[in-house]
């Protein structure tokens, strides 16, 4: 049996556990806890070390690939020997203690007695190896849980309380075999008791640390709990109205996005937001908040209508909760196309109550131009207001263009074009007209001797789009 209790399976080892004997007993059942443990922090270190979310994790990777090199080489190479060992070694206790008790000679009997306990004292430092390495293994589950794939901490906990566990029984197994000693061996027994008040200690801190696991989770629960009541309860306040003003919906954007930043640890965990405009993710909030499946996805199918032949860019149905977002057959449609897409159709998952798809050609912000339904103007303007709101782009502006309101003056001109001999008449010349100013600034990345990072970029959305917001929010002279 000694040479096989791995090679059996899981029914028939299950089966030896509790057939009554003494082999396997309860320190290989610790070190089989101890194994179990160690197989489930590999399975969320690898997991963790590969899918799209890895990018999550590379900065404790390198630490949780070294903790599964030292699982895999070492760990649980000794809890396998030392599950075979506790069934050998407690077997000889048990088969001395037999010899023992069937001896009638007193004299004997009591040397029989010493070699029992001989045997029992090396049964007594299986569990307290097992008890080390369960420690260790503790103490990489923890950091797992903290520092691993979070959808797979279920798994990082069970094998921390599975480590815990064992170790906890491991102190009990050599308590219990402690009260089989007299007097005779009490500094040996005094020796012992160090070692396990010693590894009790860290038991305490351990099992202290399940429970704040546990807790963490429950937390978690909470504060989920606590953003999707408060979301819901926004849906079901502004949903389904026949129509709904421009004011309105900036401040249905504006409500939204602070639900959005006030749950940001919720949502995100894992590189949270350091700004709000760092918060405006469509596709994290579809997948995050709303429970949409949200892809993006090669192409959609082509559609006409008046204005002619086009590509759908983006698919919402609320009815199975998906929404598509198409790259363009020939990946024509830009990332900014992509984003305000995805923005749009988030204003119809909160705006409208049709549960068909919804189909639109990549208008990116154009969509004043087109004769379309209500909602898809809704959903455009939903779209600008969310991607760029109106207090950071205000305060943004102001921040780059020293002003609240651009108008071409001397010192505007000057300070945007660097040539100062005719730089107004220049400037008008060049943009032509209102929207062609509201472009240049969009996309400008030079004000008064500073350099900075576009309004476009910084957004995230088309030149265009960031034109059109500019002069909705009349920031813009010309």
């Amino acid at each position: 049996m000694e040479n096989t209790l791995l090679e059996i399976t899981a029914e028939q080892l299950l089966e030896k556990f509790g057939a009554g004997n003494h082999k396997p007993g309860s320190g290989s059942a610790a070190a089989l806890q101890g194994m179990l443990s160690s197989k489930l922090l590999t399975t969320v270190i690898n997991i963790t070390n590969n899918g799209d979310h890895k990018y999550l994790y590379i900065d404790s990777l390198p630490k949780l690939l070294e903790m599964n090199d030292r699982i895999m080489k070492q760990i649980y190479p000794s809890l396998e020997k030392l599950f075979q060992d506790d069934a050998i070694q407690f077997d000889k206790t048990i088969k001395a203690r037999k010899i023992r008790d069937s001896e009638n000679d007193p004299i004997r009997k009591n040397l029989l007695a010493g070699k029992a306990l001989d045997e029992l004292k090396i049964s007594i430092e299986i569990p307290l190896k097992i008890s080390e390495q369960c420690i260790e293994l503790a103490e990489i589950a923890s950091y797992v849980f903290d520092n691993g794939f979070q959808s797979a901490r279920g798994d990082s906990h069970v094998a921390l309380s599975g480590a815990v566990g064992a170790l906890g029984g491991c102190l009990a197994i050599i308590q219990l075999n402690l009260l089989s000693y007299s007097y005779n061996h009490i500094e040996w027994i005094t020796d012992i008791s160090k070692r396990t008040n010693e590894l009790k200690l860290k038991f305490e801190k351990l099992n202290s640390e399940v429970i704040l696991k546990m807790n963490v989770l429950e937390s978690q629960v909470k504060e989920k709990a606590s953003l999707y009541s408060e979301v819901n309860d926004f849906i079901q306040k502004i949903k389904g109205r026949v129509k709904y003003s421009e004011m309105e919906i900036e401040n249905i954007s504006s409500s939204f996005q602070n639900i959005i930043w006030k749950h940001k640890d919720t949502i995100w965990k894992k590189k949270i937001p350091e700004e709000p405009i760092d918060s405006l993710q469509p596709n994290t909030i579809f997948k995050k908040v709303l429970g949409y499946a949200f892809k993006i996805v090669p192409n959609l199918e082509i559609n006409s209508d008046e204005y002619g032949t086009f590509e759908t860019a983006g698919i919402i149905d609320q009815g199975t909760k998906t929404v598509l977002i198409s790259k363009g057959a020939q990946n024509e449609f830009s990332r900014e196309t992509q984003t305000f897409t995805a923005a749009h159709e988030l204003g119809h998952a909160l705006l409208h109550e049709q549960t068909v798809l919804h189909r639109d050609r990549p208008i990116d912000g154009l969509g004043h131009k087109l004769k379309r339904i209500s909602q898809e103007f809704e959903a455009d303007k939903f779209a600008a207001c969310f991607l760029i709101p109106k207090k950071q782009i205000v305060a943004i502006f102001n921040e780059y263009f020293l002003t609240n309101k651009f108008l071409i003056n001397q010192d505007n001109a000057f300070n945007l074009t660097f040539t100062n001999k005719g730089a107004q008449a220049a400037l008008r010349k060049e943009c032509k007209d209102l929207r062609g100013l509201s472009r240049k600034l969009a996309k400008a990345e030079f004000f008064a001797g500073k350099r900075f990072v576009s309004l476009s970029r910084l957004f995230n959305v088309s030149i265009e789009t960031m034109a059109i917001r500019l002069e909705e929010l009349d920031l813009v002279e010309f």
